[in-house]
């Protein structure tokens, strides 16, 4: 017995030096590198991808089997972009437990690691592939069998707990004692959503790591992104479970911290927390003891002054195939305020919310918003009675009451409900009786109530919802009906329809008038705006609520009015295209009639930069009322077709918007008057209004006075608060005034304007000096209209006219007035030198009968008739009337000019 054990242990010895020899020589002449090709070859044929090692494999055996590598990539499906990169990994696998079919990674260690995960247009994300599983084999029959004899079970892998290929047999396990990511970047772009974000400097650590098993984690890294610009801590650390395979990821006391700038926001304090279920297959969340939190301050340049929002669930529950919906004093509200001191709370909250496929109950759901500031908005809503089940869900009644006001006297209130239906399973919504009331107030407590009545329906599987209301606005009928569609990236599609519309009682006047305060949604009365506000300058666009969310509106409607009054205008047949694209609004094809004639044209409206360019087209409207309607005074008549083209750029708060538009006026005007002046007498005698130094007189505008045209022709040009006259003719039976071509000016600003031009007569002027007349076939006078519509100065530049027939006829008249005065004033001379010679005669002593010594002040004045010849009718100056106090601003002084003389003719 002795002999056999000695020979056993002897045996066993020689096995074991064997063992240990054959080990080292393995050890000694294994090359792990020889099959980096081989591995590198069956990604390639599994994923389809490519994976380049770029490092040499290193393999330990003793005490634990260990492999390490350096540079490896792996690319996308079927292309050369990299997917995921490492610059070192290393981990150890222990031997005892391959013994018992279990693979247990002691540690792994990785450095460098970089991935970019892209989801694309349709949902998708490029790395499914790994997580899917290799289809099962197609089974071998064994001929031995007929097809309808029972033949021995085939072993399957049905239960696989690992995102890798796994042996057949089914209790093999994978474990990772745990795992240790230092300085990596994963980069993400979301197509569909338009994100593209990245987290640097990411460090992971987790502890022992089994699919379908909780295990510790805790990340931290720097968030930075481009859409939205992002540049923040984040830490995160939790008890994570993960099964890939199922899609189905759960984490307990959860916990995520993030500081820095996301969006628009630099947030102080950010944190999450709770327990999360999330099955991404059925795209289902069930969650416990939620609570949200975020604070902060606006980021630089957003003009966000500070956010503080609040999310709390104790118990959330959301299944979308089910469907399902469980909440628990559920609640959120948040505050806000900007730069413009205008504030913003908001709130949604319910008790207890259920609604499933087997029944739906609960208390309301209710939230509200407010705004204050410059603008005052308020809204409540209200959804209660829920009944039915989720695919046949009621609701008694949902509710919208509020109140909107700006900087005016107008404010706005409204209270619609309606009963809805709702069908979760194919996610259909109907609102099928709205009805309420929208109430105009204004400051003088006059108010209109206006009956609203309409439908919705949206079907949010199809992507598309329609609409439908009808109100009754002045006694006419106003209709708006349409669709939307891509809910995702809206547009909308409508048609708007009147009978008669007063738009006066509509839209609220542009005033500097302070706010009249408009009560909340709640009926109080909202605290006034801070003093000083509406002063404030601001170089930005003034922007608004409502040109907030026309801005954000994308989509096309058509408009047909019967009857539109605005401003006591009255506007027939009106039709126009409208076209909303982010922040523009393009109004096409505008037709309307209008003071007895046509309007045609299109208008562009960049609500972002509140810049208007409009282009019209009238044609033969009459001009009294077109003055009447833009608040002019009517001093001319006729019939008139033009085209404007006007564009008004960003205006600055407070500023004067003529200083920032531009534009241009064209056309004619035909067969009327114009009231203010007569130019019969200037033309009766022009030599009359003839000075040597050209002095300017005062403007004569007498309103009684009217001068018939025939036409009216004028090209105007307007930038930067000068309308400037590139053209303008006007033409009567006795003259045509034209201006100087591009000399004329009228600054809209300051109402100061130089208008020099000239008249031109179309009937012979006849000439009378000493008993002879001189008849001239047509005359040319220049002149010159300066000053501002209340002081005008008028005079005519006789210098022009040395050469010509008139100013010949005017020389000699002033050479015969000067020799006139020169003999009057010898004359005047010698008696006033023979006066003294007189009394210094002792002897000559006045008579009694003479009365008192007369001296030449006492001489009487000359008679009438000594009077210049060049002086008006029996010496009389034209008297200058005072001008009318308030002009039309934007209406060309020169016409008015034309035939006003000066006041007194001046006398060499």
């Amino acid at each position: 017995m002795k002999v056999w054990l000695k020979r056993i242990l002897i045996g066993l010895v020689i096995l074991m030096l064997f063992a240990f020899v054959g080990a080292a020589v393995f050890l000694l002449t294994f090359d792990p590198n020889a099959y980096k090709h081989k591995i590198e070859s069956i990604v390639q044929e599994r994923y389809n991808r490519t994976m380049v090692i770029e490092g040499d494999l290193e393999l330990s055996l003793f005490p634990r089997i260990g492999l390490s590598v350096r540079k490896i990539s792996l690319s996308e499906p079927d292309s050369t972009t990299t997917f995921a990169s490492i610059d070192s990994a290393r981990f150890a696998v222990a031997i005892w437990p391959l013994l018992s079919n279990r693979l247990v990674v002691d540690h792994v260690a990785v450095s460098g690691l970089k991935s970019w995960i892209v989801r694309d247009e349709k949902g998708n994300f490029n790395f499914e592939d790994l997580l899917s599983q290799p289809l099962p084999e197609a089974e071998n029959v064994d001929p031995r069998f007929k097809t309808d004899e029972i033949r021995p079970a085939t072993t399957t892998s049905a239960e696989t707990n690992s995102v890798l290929p796994q042996p057949k047999k089914t209790d093999f396990k994978i474990d990772i004692a745990g795992l240790e990511v230092q300085n990596g970047a994963l980069f993400y772009k979301d197509r569909l959503n338009n994100l593209d974000m990245r987290l640097n400097g990411m460090t992971i650590n987790t502890g022992r790591v089994t699919f379908d098993q909780p295990f510790d984690v805790s990340v931290t890294g720097r968030l930075e992104g481009a859409r939205p610009v992002a540049n923040a801590t984040v830490n995160i650390q939790g008890l994570v479970k993960l099964d890939p395979v199922t899609k189905l990821y759960s984490a307990r006391n959860f916990e995520a911290n993030v500081k820095g700038v996301v969006g628009d926001v630099d947030i102080q304090t950010g944190t999450l927390t709770g327990d999360f279920a999330v099955d991404s297959f059925a795209h289902a969340l069930t969650g416990s003891g939620i609570d949200m939190t975020v604070s902060g301050k606006g980021a630089k340049g957003t003009g966000l002054r500070n956010l503080d929002m609040s999310l709390t669930a104790p118990k959330l529950n959301f299944d979308s195939t089910a469907p399902l919906l469980q909440m628990t004093n559920f609640a959120v509200k948040g505050s806000a305020s900007d730069e413009d001191d205008q504030s913003y709370e908001w709130v949604l909250n319910t008790p207890a919310l259920d609604i499933s496929p087997t029944g739906a109950g609960g208390r309301p759901l209710t939230g509200s918003i407010r705004l204050k500031g410059k603008e005052q908005f308020g809204m409540n809503f209200r959804m209660q009675g829920i009944s039915g089940t989720s695919d046949a869900l009621s609701v008694a009644e949902v509710k919208l009451d509020g109140a909107y006001a700006r900087a005016s006297n107008r404010a706005v209130n409204f209270n619609i409900s309606s009963p809805a239906k709702m069908d979760l399973t194919r996610r259909l919504i109907a609102l099928s009786a709205i009805s309420g009331n929208v109430v105009l107030k204004d400051a003088e407590t006059r108010e209109q109530s206006i009956p609203v009545i309409g439908t919705f329906n949206a079907d949010f599987l199809k992507n598309v919802a329609s609409f439908k209301a009808d109100a009754v606005i002045n006694s006419g009928k106003f209709s708006f009906d349409g669709n939307v569609s891509h809910f995702d990236e809206p547009y909308v599609r409508f048609a708007v329809g009147a009978d008669s519309v007063n738009l006066d009682e509509l839209i609220d006047n542009v005033s500097s008038a302070p706010a009249a305060p408009a009560a909340n949604a709640q009926g109080e009365e909202p605290p006034p705006a801070a003093a000083g506000a509406e002063a404030k300058p601001t170089t930005t666009a003034v922007r608004n609520l409502v040109s907030d969310l026309m801005g954000s509106l994308v989509g096309s409607g058509t408009a047909s009015l019967k009857q539109i009054t605005y401003h006591g205008v009255v506007y027939n047949d009106v039709t126009a295209a409208l076209n909303f694209t982010k922040n523009q609004l393009g109004i096409t094809n505008i037709k309307s009639s209008i003071f007895d004639g046509q309007v045609e044209g299109d208008a562009l409206v960049n609500m972002k930069d509140s810049e208007t360019t409009t282009k019209l087209n009238f044609q033969n409207v009459s001009i009294e009322p077109l003055l009447k309607g833009l608040g002019m005074s009517p001093v001319m008549t006729g019939t008139g077709t033009f085209a404007l083209v006007f564009s008004s750029q960003n205006v600055p708060e407070g500023a004067d918007w003529r200083a920032h538009a531009t534009g241009s006026l064209e056309g004619e005007v035909h067969d009327g008057t114009i009231s203010g002046f007569d130019l019969a007498p200037i033309f009766a005698d022009p030599a009359a209004y003839a000075n040597n130094v050209e002095q300017a007189a005062a403007w004569k505008y007498d309103m009684a006075a009217k001068t018939p045209y025939h036409t009216l022709k004028a090209r105007l040009a307007l930038d930067k608060g000068e309308l400037h006259f590139a053209r303008f003719s006007l033409l009567t039976d006795p003259v045509l005034i034209e201006a100087d071509d591009n000399l004329a000016v009228y600054n809209l600003m300051n109402n100061q304007f130089s208008f020099p031009g000239r008249f031109v007569t179309r009937q012979p002027v006849t000439l009378n000096q000493d008993g002879l007349q001189l008849s001239i076939k047509q005359v040319s006078l220049p002149f010159e209209l300066t000053g501002t519509p209340a002081d005008a100065q008028f005079k005519v530049k006789w210098q022009r006219l040395n050469n010509s027939p008139l100013g010949q006829f005017v020389k000699q008249r002033r050479a015969k007035e000067a020799e006139a005065q020169k003999k009057a004033a010898d004359q005047a001379a010698a008696n006033q030198n023979a006066v003294p010679a007189e009394a210094s005669t002792p002897s000559a002593t006045p008579s009694p009968a003479s009365g008192p010594a007369e001296s030449a002040q006492d001489k009487p004045a000359p008679a009438a008739s000594e009077a210049p010849a060049g002086a008006p009718p029996d010496g009389a100056t034209p008297a200058a009337p005072e001008p009318p106090t308030t002009p039309p601003a934007d209406k060309p002084e020169a016409a008015p000019a034309a035939g006003a003389p000066a006041a007194s003719p001046a006398t060499p």
